[in-house]
């Protein structure tokens, strides 16, 4: 895609204003032309002290009522008739007893069957310490869907139109230390942006989706750090490497130092080192940190291995604050097209991942997360890609079990908006808080920046697609180190399938395969403008001079092979099945997800410039009664059951087929080599080498180098030594 240097000016302007304003504003260009509304956000990253979890019980009312909003949340309500729920949870979802088609307007994509006065009200007390006079107070909620208004003792603090990122506010004018606060959340089930956080998966899901916090600072205080870790070519030095935003609210000039402290996973010292500063009264410093470890234990899939960051602030006169975080020293790159982590090829063997708990909606919680990724390991998944943004948990048990992620932003279906001025503010937004919130964890390796987004038509694609570099270049400003990712639509219509590698430095494809096999023959490949399908050729030498990186991906592909329904349609097997085949009505299912899926993974494993894929899905979100038990009814997103484990975490038939072929071993079949025997060679950790004769390996299914190395004549492969 060739950019007007008036479109770059535009893009380059839009950032700056994005990076700089403190509160709403309307930013404007082409001489008014072109508008959008930006919302500034707050990041405040939490302290390890000085903080109150708002997790817990509280007061509930379904709206419509005839109360006005402000007095439903006035610190002098009568709520004792009020119910009581535990939040974060499920406040609202769909009701299993009325059929969706009964509703009207019922649209699952846009939710025109709410109102704006649809939702609820939720409240609670809070009794803000005494000791925290003369501090800075914050509220911060991870995520409150679909949108909410926040309100503290009766007064309008944040009015947050994004359902999956944080938002924080500096609460101290309007809460006393040693006083009660009454918090509370406005839930909103419609608003004009909602599109985005992807509501067709929700099961009309409402509350406050991840938890919420209240906790005081320093007047001279962290805002927050960037903190990345390096590692460098020869794997023998890492480096903690950033710097940490300082803001003086007090009315004098602080001195101060910033201690960093990094702990090796078995507890050791590591490095440790201080950086002084001077901030003037009001003013806004960033601190450049660099920490370097020699010989460092490197972070992968299989060897997660995590250091821990202390991070200490020290100023004369206040309190010293800490805030910690987990790190691990890796080096993801691209060489040739080929990906590389710590410097042999890797090969993401993923799922999608659609958060959602049964009984909690969009709530996951830790125990159960935990569960539901070590069957993921147990089906040798070592990939998730995120399809609509995970919650802070996900992220840091990935950096804990050793899962790459792929973070999807909420960016969702933007068709009919893509090109509009009107939804850039919102997407700013969203990225912005989703990349500040993740960018230091290890396991973030791509950012998928939204989800099958492409303009509806030839007019509106200069727009749509300008908009688009615009989300890639905010956030490689925001996250430097970052890899991208722009997920395409599938086959429809006139399309037969689309290889997006216009934007992000890894291409991807969803469902048919076509469009990738023509380039990877032809090294050019017809890809759709917009959705009127006016074809434009993009080449291999255009794509890798824009910075592509030569590597695909798979974000979505396999699905609906799970229904017999549509296996023994006219359309064999599915609509987005690039080479249906036809089988008898009485082959069993298992036999055909079997064959379809060795099809296609075998396609992604066997190619050098393959990332992976993300096999879809995990599971479907839904919501039921009861957890647990495997007849309890469970309303799911799209009506569709068709993922490998139910939202109770039972698998099924097709979770052990996945395992199977997710293996990362394939060995040769049909070949009567007296070569072919295998042979144990050592014990490496939790690994058992296994060698491979070359001659024994089959044409159609060659090995994938892993981790631990190659050999000029035996390719060592890892086998998970079972317990």
């Amino acid at each position: 895609m060739k950019y007007t240097d008036e479109q770059l000016k535009l893009i380059d302007n839009v950032i700056s204003e994005q990076l700089r304003i403190t509160e709403t504003e309307e930013f404007t260009q082409r001489d008014g032309e072109w508008r959008t509304t930006l919302t500034p956000v707050t990041v405040q990253s939490l302290p390890e002290t000085n903080i109150i979890d708002l997790s817990g019980e509280w007061s509930f009312l379904e709206l419509p009522c005839q109360v006005p909003e402000e007095n439903l949340a006035s610190p002098g309500r009568n709520v004792k008739s009020w119910k009581k729920i535990e939040q974060p949870g499920k406040a609202q979802c769909m009701d299993p007893e009325i059929p969706p088609a009964s509703i009207p307007e019922w649209d699952r994509i846009k939710t025109l069957h709410f109102t704006e006065e649809d939702g609820c009200m939720l409240r609670r007390d809070v009794e803000i310490p005494a000791e925290w006079k003369g501090k800075e107070i914050f509220i911060n909620f991870d995520a409150i869907y679909p949108a909410g208004r926040i309100y503290v003792n009766g007064k309008l603090i944040a009015n947050h139109e994004s359902g999956l990122t944080p938002v924080c506010r500096n609460i101290t004018e309007f809460v006393k230390p040693g006083k009660t606060a009454v918090i509370a959340v406005r839930i909103r089930r419609r608003h004009a942006h909602i599109m985005m956080d992807m509501p067709r998966h929700s099961v009309d899901y409402a509350g406050i989706a991840q938890k919420g916090f209240i906790f005081a600072k320093e007047p001279c205080r962290i805002d927050d750090y960037y903190l990345p870790s390096f590692l460098n070519s020869s794997l023998t030095k890492g480096t903690v490497e950033g710097s940490v935003k300082i803001t003086n609210t007090g009315r004098k000039a602080k001195d101060g130092t910033v201690y960093v402290s990094v702990y090796a996973p078995d507890g050791t010292l590591a490095a440790d080192k201080g950086f002084d500063f001077s901030a003037a009264s009001g003013s806004t410093i960033y601190v450049p940190v660099c920490l370097e470890i020699r010989n460092p234990k490197l972070w992968n899939d299989e060897h997660p291995d995590l250091y821990s960051v202390l991070v200490r602030l020290s100023v004369r006169g206040q309190d010293d604050e800490y805030y910690s975080f987990r790190t691990g020293f890796r080096r993801f790159e691209f060489r040739d097209g080929r990906p590389f982590l710590n410097n042999h090829p890797v090969k993401f063997r993923g799922v999608n991942h659609l958060s959602g708990h049964p009984q909690h909606g969009l709530y996951t919680p830790e125990d159960w997360l935990r569960r539901n990724l070590e069957l993921m390991k147990l089906a040798n998944v070592n990939c998730i890609r995120t399809h609509y943004m995970g919650p802070r948990p996900l992220v840091d048990l990935c950096d804990e079990m050793g899962i790459y992620l792929m973070q999807e932003l909420p960016i969702d279906w933007g068709t009919h908006y893509i090109h509009d001025p009107d939804y850039v503010g919102p997407a700013l937004m969203r990225l912005q808080g989703g990349v500040c919130r993740d960018r230091n964890h290890p396991s973030i390796m791509v950012w998928s920046i939204g989800n099958e987004n492409m303009p509806e038509s030839d007019e509106a694609a200069p727009n749509g697609w300008m908009h688009l570099h615009m989300y890639e270049k905010f956030v490689k400003t925001l996250d430097p180190k970052g890899i991208t990712m722009f997920p395409p639509p599938g086959p429809a219509s006139k399309i037969d399938g689309i290889f997006e590698l216009r934007v992000g430095d890894v291409a991807d494809i969803h469902y048919s395969f076509v469009p990738v096999k023509r380039f990877l023959r032809d090294g050019k490949v017809e890809n759709p403008a917009s959705w009127e399908a006016t074809m434009e050729v993009n080449t291999k030498e255009e794509a890798l001079e824009r910075g592509w990186t030569g590597s695909w991906f798979s974000s979505e592909y396999c699905a609906i092979s799970c229904f017999p329904d549509i296996i023994f349609s006219p359309n064999e097997c599915s609509i987005i099945d690039d080479e249906g085949k036809h089988y008898p009505e009485d082959t069993p299912q298992i036999k055909v997800f079997y064959d379809r899926l060795k099809r296609e993974w075998g396609l992604l494993r066997n190619e050098e410039t393959c990332l992976g894929g993300a096999y879809f899905p995990w599971m479907s979100a839904g919501s039921s009664v009861s957890l647990g038990h495997p007849f309890s009814w469970t309303i799911l997103s799209e009506d569709c059951d068709w993922g490998v484990m139910t939202p109770e975490l039972i698998p099924k038939p097709n979770f052990w087929v996945l395992r199977n072929l997710l293996c990362p071993v394939w060995f040769p079949t049909g070949s009567k080599c007296s070569k072919t025997k295998t042979h144990a060679l050592s014990n490496c950790g939790t690994s058992t080498m296994i060698l491979i004769c070359p001659s024994a390996l089959s044409d159609s299914v060659p090995p994938t180098p892993h981790a631990t190395g190659q050999t000029s004549r035996s390719i060592l492969l890892p086998v998970k030594r079972r317990s």
